[in-house]
């Protein structure tokens, strides 16, 4: 409708589509939310979403520390090191890691709303990266890494978070954990 999402992303993009592929979905779409990687509904409609989340599996949340560092104005580095707490079978799986953000607002200059401003109240994610993989991996065993993500004009450390979850090779999720930032970072 002659506005571009600021926050979009070719990445998002191919993550949507691999939802699509796994789920056997005809149409991409926005607002769209994937629970545990296995279901999915419009994400305006709460009692489609609460269903969703309700009977979504449990799994045990991993178990991480982070410190984090900024080697650079525009750079963050986060290491890592804790468990799993659930076991991942043969198949492989990724720890990813999230860097998101809170509290955005965009002018909206084009289009059938411009001139007007969106105040998101979701969290955004900025940022996307895979700590590793792991296969066939016992719940108590130590896991470490590293990652480093380039940083946006305007990046406030006190509107972002960290999240990492685990997520197997058929796009399933089963296991996550949020981390604050420090506050001054």
């Amino acid at each position: 409708m002659g506005w571009k999402d600021t926050f979009g992303s070719s990445l998002w993009t191919v993550k949507q589509k691999a939802y699509l592929e796994s789920l056997n979905l005809d149409t991409m779409f926005t607002p769209q939310i994937v629970v545990e990687g296995r279901t999915q509904c419009v994400g305006n409609q709460l009692g489609a979403v609460l269903h969703c989340i309700k009977s979504a599996t449990r799994f045990a949340a991993p178990s991480f520390q982070g410190t984090f560092e900024r080697p650079t104005p525009k750079s963050l580095q986060i290491s890592l090191l804790g468990s799993l707490r659930s076991k991942v079978g043969n198949n492989d799986a990724n720890i990813m890691i999230t860097l998101y953000e809170c509290g955005l607002v965009t002018d909206i200059t084009t289009g059938e709303n411009k001139g007007k401003m969106l105040v998101l109240r979701m969290t955004v994610v900025r940022k996307l990266e895979k700590l590793c993989s792991v296969k066939d991996i016992t719940p108590k065993k130590t896991i470490s890494g590293t990652v480093t993500f380039s940083l946006w004009d305007g990046f406030n450390s006190s509107k972002c978070g960290v999240a990492l979850f685990v997520e197997t090779g058929s796009h399933q999720i089963c296991g996550s954990q949020n981390l604050e930032l420090p506050e001054k970072l």
